[in-house]
């Protein structure tokens, strides 16, 4: 396994220097892409009635959703039941390819899916992030009490203090928790490493390091933005080139919703927006296993941990 320093150039591209075999990440992307592309297929079909009522409003109701009211609630109440059927998949998609990107990072693996221990004692620590994060809301409910609370007693005269208060409160209170979501960040490949359910244990580990980690992330967060910008940008461009030639018809307003509606369920109008939107699900598999790289860094180079070389050595 590659030995790297605990540094920012090293936290920002711990993504190529894992060492392993070659190829983790265009596999790792591209069986992302296929299943995500899936999934979100299978979300398509189950929400399709609740797409097909909207399309109905535009190319036969001129736009008065009223009249379709009940129509769109029966509809989307059904999608939401399929939706909550399929919620396991998600997150069986989810932990295996964390697990899998873990597996990379702490032991220079090649790629594969699996479900194994890992991959459960990974859903764990989900759980455990996803309880934590309700806690967060009810803690920034609780925050916002306070300004409120001080605008109904002191009436109109307070009401501009209690809103000012509440703003630093809750703009410190969101800095308190991004602290504390990095700080708890290698939980899950401290998990990979040990081969049991750490999670607490990650706040010794970024002790000092939480402004590195930090730093990683904006820079990677601020390129991916830009090319998700772009790729977002090409998804409007090609759905504008097909619905072009409509464009004089709509101003003279002489289109009529057959011809919108032929445009719009025509296979070449969603065969291009298949393949961006499949590129896009492939970009994030990358921009995650990259957002991955500099918590996993921090926990491989715990030197508390015997699998350390620097630490072995001192026992040898």
């Amino acid at each position: 396994m590659t030995h790297l320093d605990f540094n920012f150039g090293n936290a920002l591209f711990h993504f190529r220097r894992t060492g392993g075999p070659n190829g983790f990440l265009w596999k790792y992307a591209l069986a992302f892409a296929v299943l995500g592309f899936g999934i979100q297929l299978i979300n398509v079909m189950v929400s399709w009635p609740v797409y097909e009522v909207y399309l109905r409003v535009f190319t036969e109701g001129d736009g008065d959703i009223a009249q379709y009211t009940a129509e769109i609630n029966r509809a989307s109440m059904r999608s939401m039941m399929f939706s909550f059927l399929l919620l396991p998949l998600g997150l069986l998609f989810w932990m295996v390819f964390e697990t899998a990107s873990l597996r990379r990072y702490m032991r220079a693996d090649g790629f594969r899916l699996r479900v194994g221990p890992d991959e459960w004692r990974i859903l764990v620590v989900g759980l455990i992030w996803f309880g934590l994060l309700i806690a967060a809301y009810i803690g920034l409910f609780i925050v916002l009490l306070v300004p409120m609370g001080l605008g109904a007693i002191g009436g109109r005269d307070t009401a501009a203090i209690g809103a000012i208060i509440g703003v630093v409160l809750m703009l410190v209170y969101m800095l308190v928790c991004l602290w504390a979501g990095i700080r708890l960040s290698p939980a899950a490949a401290l998990t990979v490493r040990d081969g049991q359910i750490r999670f607490f244990e990650a706040w010794r580990v970024t002790k000092g390091r939480a402004g590195t980690i930090f730093g990683a992330w904006l820079i990677t967060g601020i390129a991916m933005s830009v090319v998700l910008m772009v790729a977002y940008g090409l998804i409007a461009v090609v759905a504008f080139a097909q619905l072009a030639p409509l464009f004089p018809a709509l101003e003279e307003g002489s289109a009529s919703g057959a011809d919108i509606r032929a445009i719009v369920t025509a296979p070449g109008f969603w065969v291009p927006l298949a393949l961006v939107f499949f590129l896009l699900v492939g970009l994030q598999a990358v921009v995650q296993h990259i957002f991955g790289g500099p918590a996993a860094l921090a926990a491989k180079t715990d030197p508390n941990w015997v699998g350390q070389p620097a630490v072995s050595d001192t026992f040898n």
